[in-house]
């Protein structure tokens, strides 16, 4: 696993690269379509054709960008996010939730995108 939970701010827990990432490089399974864990936060609304799930970690608490420095891959059961940019150890790993909404159908809350 090349990231890690990052709680320095418990305002704004993060994930967090613990080795440096190579662009196309794989960082990890973002959304499922099953429980990884009691742990793993169900995503549902009425025009999703089937259930989802985030992952425990990296599903949970990887943040917003516009400018993301990952890509979603879109896989039958899963989305993994893999680097779009090199991620230098240490960097938070961000990712666009825009791309949640255009694969599974589930529209998260982005009123904070207005302000």
């Amino acid at each position: 696993m090349s990231y890690k939970i990052n709680k320095e701010d418990l305002t704004n827990i993060k994930i967090s690269a613990i080795q440096d990432i190579l662009p196309n490089e794989s960082i990890g399974i973002w959304v499922i379509d099953k429980p990884m864990s009691d742990k793993s936060r169900f995503l549902f609304q009425s025009q999703m054709q089937r259930k989802w799930w985030e992952t425990d970690d990296l599903g949970r608490y990887c943040n917003h960008s516009p400018i993301p420095n990952t890509v979603v891959y879109v896989h039958r059961d899963r989305l993994e996010l893999k680097a779009k940019t090199f991620i230098q150890s240490g960097m938070e790993i961000m990712v666009d939730y825009r791309t949640i909404t255009e694969c599974i159908g589930y529209i998260p809350d982005l009123e904070f995108l207005k302000i």
